[in-house]
């Protein structure tokens, strides 16, 4: 196992070295700081590749638990023409303290497992660096992260369109209990929007440009649910109109959530969908903005946390 500090500042490599001082299957590499502009997740990542010779890589962040048997169970999935094989990443629901941290939950749930469906229906769409392994042949025949190196993000959804757009590897994802990966959810209302704006600025970059049309047709849908609600509660606009357009969205997301509550054995969860979607358009609205424009920050620019490859 490769543990990247990436410029941390937590003490990770002091703590890093007296764990694995004697494990010689574990080793520490330390990403040098790049001195003209900041460093993100990709390039730790690439410098680490260097020093890689498994056939298959898996990663995941410092901050995500994985369970005993998680790398058994995903090398399982692997076959001689599957390519990437993603995970799924939900919460720790012990460190849920308010009805915040319930629909960050629910609402993230939601958000892989449209990944899931999507790679269901063989278009490849969105997946999470922290529950990923792909051949490091199919990282290679995709051009790795080539051209997108000083992006914030984009380890995961980006490889992941490039490896299904520009290779034959096929790409799966796993459901199985053993292969859930845990991390925290966010406490406060400001980390939340950074982290989301981060997320939609890498959409600009997406190699499938006519994902990038159907997620702004997204965001002016959620921008009229907003700007139609007082003409129809002025009665400008007939109310059942107004429903029906909001149905489009809660009907269909009702049904992925429920299967995605199914899965992770959340289904109290489910209380919380009205919230989850109320909040969701309102902050979908106020990050795509964000990271349309680069408003965002990235743990100070240089990283602030280590990264594991296995």
């Amino acid at each position: 196992m490769i543990i990247i500090d990436d410029q941390s500042t937590d003490n990770t490599a002091a703590a890093v070295e007296l764990l694995i001082k004697d494990k010689p299957n574990f080793q520490l590499l330390r990403h040098p700081r790049h001195e003209l502009q900041p460093t993100f997740k990709k390039q730790a990542l690439k410098y680490a590749m260097k020093n890689v010779q498994s056939e298959i890589i898996m990663t995941i962040d410092a901050d995500t638990a994985a369970q005993p048997y998680w790398i058994e169970r995903m090398v399982g999935h692997y076959d001689p023409e599957t390519g990437l094989v993603a995970g799924v990443v939900t919460f720790f629901p012990e460190h849920e303290k308010s009805i915040f941290h319930k629909i960050q939950t629910l609402e993230f749930a939601g958000i892989v497992f449209c990944g899931v469906g999507a790679v269901g229906n063989n278009n490849p769409l969105i997946c999470n660096g922290s529950n990923l392994s792909y051949r490091l042949q199919a990282f290679q025949d995709a051009g790795g992260y080539d051209g997108n190196e000083f992006l914030p993000s984009g380890d995961d959804d980006l490889l992941l369109q490039n490896i299904h757009k520009r290779t034959p590897w096929k790409i799966k994802y796993s459901l199985s209990h053993d292969t859930i990966n845990y991390t925290r959810s966010l406490d406060t209302l400001a980390e939340f929007l950074n982290q989301r704006a981060r997320w939609a600025s890498k959409s600009l970059h997406y190699p499938q440009k006519w994902l990038l049309l159907v997620m702004l047709m997204i965001y002016l849908y959620y921008l009229l649910i907003i700007i139609f609600l007082p003409l129809a509660l002025l009665q400008i606009m007939p109310w059942k109109i107004y429903l029906l357009g909001l149905a489009l969205k809660l009907i269909p997301e009702l049904f992925i959530v429920t299967r995605a509550a199914g899965v992770l054995g959340r289904k109290t969860l489910l209380n919380y969908f009205l919230q989850a979607q109320i909040f969701q358009i309102l902050y979908v609205i106020v990050a795509g903005f964000l990271g349309f424009f680069n408003r965002f920050t990235w743990k100070g620019h240089a990283g602030d946390s280590a990264k594991k490859i296995v």
